[in-house]
């Protein structure tokens, strides 16, 4: 490729044979390579998105035990100062595109088009923004264990939650906050192709806040951006976007010996635990306007980038927000079990385990264009259909990922367990049956971004991870054959110990969807069995049970109403450990994974719309045979 860049470190431009000038100076790498793709060929990338992230974590922490009568008392506290500096990872080295459709100086070949430098799109960060992020915690505890009779020990307790939300020391962050959306001064947005038009004026920084009060006089060193970028943007938010919180989390529980012969126990017991937000909520907000600028050219030559012509006024792309009432999410967990000590060193327990999870987080599209309004553009002839960026309701920005605190999730099991613990031969046996509903899996769960994503009703079900039944067994065998023997038979064939694991686990559950005119979205349920009466890899999924859903409606079929494969697997591992001197021992170890090379299949193809629906085309794990020796002395 062309260009006329001099200044390069070893490892930038100059490593592959190419410079370019660009658009700006600054980052970590600033004389890396852009991120590039070339149309039919398998892209590759540049450094801006190497992570820089020195943290340290300062804690101060102090605990008492008290021992009075019956009554053994313990409290304490510690004190959290956190401190990360991290980049924000713009693509500040740049952002090629070589492809033919569109450009006027295509050679009619994209990698040819790379050859000569003449790119169909060009874009580049102004800087790589770097947080000095901070947050402060404290926590304290008081717990009170209490014999209260020669059968019967309580707990009683409780945990201090003080969460700050994570800060900037430069206050350089930004948030869309619908509350500052001012619709008279919303950007037009031209129908037909989704961009701004930038004769009717409007507020493009429109519904975004800056963090705190404005940049502290000694932190204006550290942030890149002019004083006329910055007056764009009002100030007024919290530093970290939402308000510091105060919990407290109380724990009981009990152990009660109803024989004599301590035996047997009945344990129960409760307990609310509170999680601090993570900080990668807020990390990525240092890349929101006005922190950041990405202008964009196309049809160009890379020896001179800005010499393309500039993209029309595009809407901001996909920026990730924080809701300024996020709450602190928490589960409360309960348990309800029976413990039995048998002879020969067998111990055996039944509990009830259950777990209530709220204020979870997920992630929707705060700017999701209206379910009514995409059905009614797609009825319409395919000429007068406008762009979805003239649906959304927030103008001059496509999708806003706003993190919310109003997910619930439920846990309910049935948990068995046995072990053999005495001679020769040890063995753990556990049965887990159990049910995990949620109206989201996870922080950034794809439900969340579905045709409906504030009905969070409609994205109840199975969660992503539930398995329904689990059964683990362990068992671990000291070979007593030759125990005795001396000599090189003893040696050799005395002292070897076979353990493995053996895992049966029912399938995950999948929701079908399908594609339709206005994106892919819940399928329609039929009737009838879901599942073909053999499931096997060349179809699991009866296709008689769904349909795509018209675009007038969504769709009937439920979240996870598909069962997925089970997974079964033996792992054995066999060892021996030899004496060579009296320094020297040497360890022998194989070890067989999915020792019975069972075909584990994976999900099947749940798109209703694509060819492959209903068939699995993947499986794992294979079988995996390693055998090792590790020398001690």
């Amino acid at each position: 490729m062309a260009g006329v860049r001099g200044d390069l470190a070893p490892t930038g431009q100059g490593t592959y044979g190419f410079t370019y000038p660009q658009l700006f100076s600054g980052g970590r790498f600033d004389n890396g390579i852009p991120n590039t793709t070339i149309t039919g060929f398998a892209s590759f990338n540049g450094p801006s998105a190497s992570l820089l992230s020195p943290t340290t974590d300062i804690a101060a922490s102090d605990n008492f035990t008290l021992i009075h009568g019956k009554h053994s008392m313990k409290m304490g506290v510690v004190n959290i100062r956190n401190r990360k500096d991290q980049n924000g990872r713009s693509g500040y080295t740049g952002n090629l595109s070589f492809s033919t459709g569109g450009n006027p100086r295509t050679t009619g070949n994209a990698f040819a088009d790379a050859l000569l430098g003449n790119f169909r799109t060009y874009n580049e960060a102004d800087n790589d923004p770097i947080g000095f992020f901070r947050f402060n915690q404290v926590e304290g505890y008081w717990t009170d264990s209490w014999k209260a009779t020669s059968k019967l020990s309580l707990e009683f307790g409780a945990r201090y939650y003080h969460y700050s939300p994570t800060y900037t020391q430069q206050n350089n962050m930004a948030n869309f906050d619908p509350r500052f959306y001012d619709p008279t001064q919303a950007v037009t947005i031209i129908p037909s192709s989704g961009t701004i038009d930038p004769t009717k004026g409007g507020n493009r920084f429109n519904g975004l806040v800056r963090a705190g009060n404005g940049i502290p006089a000694d932190q204006l060193g550290r942030v890149s951006i002019s004083a006329a970028a910055l007056a764009a943007v009002p100030t007024g938010a919290p530093r970290g976007f939402y308000r510091a919180a105060n919990k407290i989390g109380p724990r009981f529980g009990f152990a009660y010996a109803p024989f004599n012969d301590s035996k047997t126990s009945i344990r129960g017991g409760f307990g609310m635990f509170y999680d601090k937000v993570e900080g990668n909520l807020i990390f990525s907000q240092v890349n929101v306007p006005p922190f950041i600028s990405q202008p964009q050219f196309e049809n160009g030559n890379i020896a001179n980038p800005s010499g393309g012509a500039a993209s029309a006024l595009a809407p901001f792309g996909g920026i990730s927000a924080i809701d300024p009432n996020l709450g602190i999410s928490y589960s409360m967990n309960f348990s309800l079990g029976v413990q039995r000590e048998l002879p020969r060193g067998f111990f055996v327990e039944a509990t009830y385990v259950g777990n209530q999870g709220r204020h979870l987080i997920r992630q929707p599209d705060l700017n999701a264009a209206p379910f009514a309004a995409l059905a009614a553009n797609a009825a319409l002839p395919a000429a007068q259909r406008v762009s979805v960026n003239a649906l959304r309701p927030y103008k001059g920005f496509t999708a806003i990922n706003f993190r919310l605190s109003d997910a619930n999730s439920n846990y309910n099991a049935l948990q068995l367990y046995a072990a053999k613990r005495k001679g020769d031969l040890e063995l753990t046996a556990g049965y887990t049956w159990s049910h995990a509903l949620t109206d989201t899996s996870g922080n950034g769960d794809g439900l969340d971004v579905g045709e409906d994503p504030f009905n969070r009703h409609y994205s109840y079900g199975p969660a992503s991870f539930d398995r329904r039944h689990i059964f683990v067994a362990t068992y671990d065998y000291h070979l007593p054959f030759l125990r005795n023997k001396k000599g090189v038979v003893g040696a050799l064939l005395a002292g070897w110990e076979a353990s493995g694991i053996t895992r049966f686990q029912s399938g995950p559950y999948f929701t079908v969807t399908g594609s339709t005119s206005i994106g892919t979205r819940r399928a329609d349920y039929l009737g009838g069995p879901v599942l073909l009466a053999t499931p096997g890899p060349d179809g699991w999924i009866n296709p008689a049970a769904f349909a795509t859903a018209p675009d007038g409606r969504r769709g009937t079929a439920g979240v996870g109403m598909v069962k997925g494969p089970n997974l079964q697997t033996w792992d054995f591992s066999l060892r021996k450990q030899f004496r060579m001197t009296e320094r020297f021992r040497m360890r022998f170890q194989a070890d067989m994974f999915n020792a019975f090379n069972r075909a584990n299949f994976r999900g099947p193809g749940t798109v209703v719309t694509n060819l492959g629906f209903g068939t699995i085309g993947t499986t794992g794990p294979p079988r995996n045979i390693q055998f090792g020796l590790k020398l001690d002395f």
